[in-house]
């Protein structure tokens, strides 16, 4: 009878819901101490559970807890015996599994891991992983059931839809031929078979110097190799036909580094829709460098730029017989030729100031050269004078012996302030002669002195071929006097050309590129880069190898260049005819020595090393009766450069003696005179 009323009472409890939500709270409080031990290791209880968990399960504790969150979860829902092993047996397979593949990944699936990975010596690894990817899918099943099912169901007719979709709307872009190269000669305008000579300006009349004939530079036929005209506009109008949008090839123009296909889209299609299929359109062209003009200025049409197989060599000799250089100004030089094969000028007096940019091998230093030969093409040392600062020494040293120099070439990057300093203070200078003489500019006041027959007011060109250089050793004073230069030079008649192969915005600041609007841009790395100099991306897309991009105050957007190439012989002979001519003349050339130029330098040194900082170094060097680098790195926790520039200003006090070898410099004073230096 005893044993009867037992065997109710236990089946009594296995089937009232109450029995269910005790269990269901066990689990879930269980289930936090877990996770309490697990964040909280330092207690007794818990560090040893922690250890035990890690032991038997490795990483896989942690979804131990989700797992006996879940069978509370799942007695809680109050469901049938049946459904409940379902459940618990579903998730105890799907815990098991990632047991053994945290064991087989990481090596941290505990004892049970280990213990199921060790099946592998019957099954094999790859066995093993096909019988536990079947186990996943059983316990999924087991867990969510049906829903399972329908789930995998749904994914399939979603791809299968997909498939359908894609197939109907995909068209296959047939090219009957491949690609041809067209060879084709951009020829200049003018024929001019005679012999030319550049005429100076009516207002020197009597110089003594001759101007170097064009002769001296070499002309050569500008041939490039651009894709078949025919087979890339069919690739163009069917590539986009396949999205959806119906273009017309229109017009084809043949440039130095590109060819530009002109292209009119028709009624109802957004721009922006065929901007973004740009690189779809690069991929059926095979080329990467593929841009899009929108629009085309002056016409109704976008513009799809594809580069040459081979792009021409424009020579600078062809540019200089141009008839607009010939009747320009005496600051007038060749930018490069356009796409439309026209050339375009550009007169350094009205811009005045020009930055230049591009990386390694775009073709930045060649362009330099072209300017530079260009303005001695047309201006004698009457009426330009040519400062060069050239940190690389190899680009612009080849110009030392130019009569057109008012110094030499400098290379020494310390000596580049003197230069600014001395070009500052000539600026104040002329200035000054521009007020006594009621003149405007430097050109009203050369006619009053031509007028008066007196000696003119040469123009001042600064050219730089690495601004970096400049700007990460003095960055703040060489843009300070970049600034001022640049907003009030310009009325005096000097000129800056900035170059750098490092257009980031530490170097190509704000306020220079405020006051330097007149940019050029050759390839660079990214569109960062390009957006620095430009305030617009492409630059970043050009093919290098002198294409690039110019923008001015007289342009709505930057327009694309191939600039002229000049050889090496061809830059000496130039300097030749002017070397020659110089020792042939009595001219006795007008130059700044550097020893001037040094002693107008500001010690930025004793600006920049603060007071006390340099107080303290001497009292350390006092006390230790020793002075070296590594003593004041070591107690005033500097750099060694910043170390060993406060041990020069100390030698120049007299307060250390010079560097003996690897010994210790010897200190001059004792303590008891320090209090009559003037620190």
């Amino acid at each position: 009878m005893a044993k009867e009323n037992n065997n109710s009472f236990w089946k009594k409890i296995l089937t009232e819901d109450s029995a269910k939500q005790i269990f269901a709270w066990l689990s879930f409080i269980l289930a936090g101490f877990f996770f309490v031990s697990l964040l909280s290791p330092r207690g007794i209880l818990t560090s040893k559970v922690r250890n035990f968990l890690f032991y038997l399960f490795g990483w896989n504790s942690y979804l131990f807890i989700i797992f006996l969150i879940f069978i509370g979860y799942l007695l809680l829902s109050k469901p049938s015996w049946l459904k409940f092993f379902k459940g618990f047996l579903g998730f105890l397979i799907f815990f098991l599994v990632f047991n053994f593949y945290f064991h087989l990944i990481f090596r941290e699936g505990g004892f049970l891991g280990s213990l199921i990975f060790s099946l592998n010596s019957y099954l094999g690894t790859y066995g093993l992983i096909f019988l536990s990817f079947i186990f996943l899918l059983f316990s999924l099943w087991l867990i969510f059931e049906e829903k399972f099912f329908e789930f995998l169901r749904y994914i399939f007719e979603k791809t299968q839809e997909k498939i359908e979709e894609l197939e109907k709307t995909t068209k296959v872009v047939t090219v009957e031929e491949p690609i041809k190269q067209v060879r084709k000669e951009i020829t200049p305008n003018n024929k001019i078979k005679e012999k030319i000579k550049i005429k100076t300006r009516k207002a020197l009349p009597k110089s003594i110097w001759k101007l170097p004939p064009l002769e001296i530079l070499s002309q050569g036929k500008e041939e490039v190799l651009a894709p078949d005209i025919k087979t890339t506009s069919q690739i163009i109008e069917k590539t986009l036909e396949n999205f959806g949008i119906k273009v017309e090839v229109v017009d084809v123009e043949v440039g130095p580094a590109i060819t530009r296909f002109s292209i009119r889209p028709g009624e109802g299609v957004k721009l922006s829709k065929i901007l973004s299929y740009q690189s779809d359109l690069a991929l059926a062209l095979g080329t990467p460098n593929l841009i899009i003009e929108t629009p085309i200025p002056g016409k109704a049409v976008l513009g799809i730029q594809v580069p040459n197989k081979k792009s021409a060599v424009v020579r600078l000799g062809n540019l200089l017989r141009e008839k607009e250089f010939l009747e320009g100004g005496l600051l007038c030089f060749p930018v490069g030729r356009k796409i439309n094969g026209e050339v375009l000028f550009a007169d350094l007096a009205k811009m005045p100031h020009l930055l230049i940019a591009g990386t390694t091998g775009s073709g930045k230093s060649i362009f330099i050269h072209n300017l530079l030969i260009s303005l001695l093409m047309k201006n004698t040392p009457e009426t330009l004078n040519l400062i060069l600062i050239d940190p690389k020494r190899v680009e612009l040293i080849n110009y030392s012996d130019l009569p057109h120099l008012i110094m030499d070439p400098v290379v020494e990057t310390k000596k580049t302030l003197g230069v600014f300093n001395w070009l500052i203070e000539e600026m104040e200078e002329r200035y000054k002669l521009l007020q006594e003489t009621k003149s405007r500019d430097i050109d009203s006041y050369n006619q009053k002195q031509i007028n008066r027959k007196e000696k003119i007011m040469p123009r001042i060109v600064l050219a730089v071929d690495e601004l970096a250089d400049l700007m990460v050793t003095y960055g703040s004073n060489i843009e300070a006097m970049i600034i001022r230069l640049t907003q009030m030079a310009r009325a005096t008649g000097i000129h800056l050309i900035l170059a750098t192969q490092r257009p980031s915005v530490d170097i190509v600041t704000g306020l220079i590129k405020a006051n330097i609007p007149n940019r050029i841009c050759f390839k660079v790395a990214s569109y960062v880069d390009s957006r620095t100099v430009l305030d617009t991306g492409g630059a970043e897309k050009l093919i290098g190898a002198g294409d690039g991009l110019f923008i001015s105050t007289t342009l709505h957007r930057p327009i694309r260049v191939k600039a002229p190439f000049l050889a090496e012989s061809e830059i000496h002979k130039v300097i030749d005819f002017w070397k020659d001519q110089a020792e042939e003349l009595p001219f006795e050339r007008q130059t700044i020595p550097l020893e001037e130029i040094e002693n107008k330098i500001i010690t930025l040194d004793e600006e920049a090393e603060d007071e006390e900082l340099f107080k303290s170094a001497v009292k350390i060097v006092l006390e230790a009766g020793k002075a070296s680098t590594s003593l004041l790195q070591r107690r005033l926790k500097i750099g060694y450069a910043r170390a060993a520039r406060l041990l020069d200003l100390m030698e120049e006090k007299g307060i250390v003696g010079p560097q003996e070898g690897s010994k210790p410099r010897k200190v001059l004073i004792s303590p008891e005179d320090l209090e009559n230096l003037n620190l």
